[in-house]
């Protein structure tokens, strides 16, 4: 995957962490998930000790929907999303994205899947409540609510639910997370 954005401020890219794959499980953003995992993937999440410093999710749990599925061909993606507040169109050319996922993801009120990144984008449909994202890249808090739609570029991010009260839920698609893999990987916390 590549994307045509600089780094903002020089600010270079986290180091990606092999978190969890239990806790990153389906989506890998989850602090519970109904996706299996094998032994050896929950093995190594474990590994992972408190000195790394992740931004660990709270509140936020995935569940599988569609495991990986490759699609027979070969197929490759050019995705490219414009936002008011940037000048240039992020754009992502995925040489390979010959495996799809689905999910759903939930935001308990104040939840949040903490700062992390993907192998490959996502497409997010908000069916409940409202979600803030907020992008490394340029630090902006975006507010997307039932009924809408944003595509995750695979950048490091942080999802949450503002709401006291409802819970946020949204139907995710993944594309070219290669297989075995969680969509996911928390990283260190970025200070926006």
């Amino acid at each position: 995957m590549t994307s045509d954005n600089e780094p903002i401020d020089d600010v270079l890219r986290r180091t990606v962490l092999k978190a969890s794959a239990v806790a990153a499980g389906a989506l890998g953003m989850g602090t519970a998930t109904t996706a299996a995992v094998d032994e050896e993937d929950a093995a190594d999440s474990n590994d992972v000790e408190e000195s790394d410093n992740v931004d660990e999710p709270e509140g936020f749990e995935t569940e599988l929907l569609a495991a990986h599925a490759p699609f027979p061909d070969d197929v490759t993606a050019t995705l490219e999303a414009s936002y008011h507040e940037v000048d240039e169109p992020i754009v992502v050319e995925l040489d390979d994205a010959s495996t799809t996922m689905f999910l759903e993801a939930r935001w308990e009120p104040g939840g949040t899947g903490g700062w992390h990144t993907h192998p490959g984008p996502l497409i997010l449909n908000i069916v409940e409540g409202e979600l803030e994202v907020i992008f490394e890249r340029d630090c902006v808090s975006r507010t997307y609510t039932a009924g809408e739609s944003l595509l995750d570029d695979g950048d490091v991010v942080n999802s949450f639910n503002p709401s006291e009260t409802e819970e946020a839920r949204a139907y995710v698609f993944a594309l070219g997370i290669p297989d075995g893999e969680p969509p996911m990987e928390n990283v260190a916390p970025v200070e926006c």
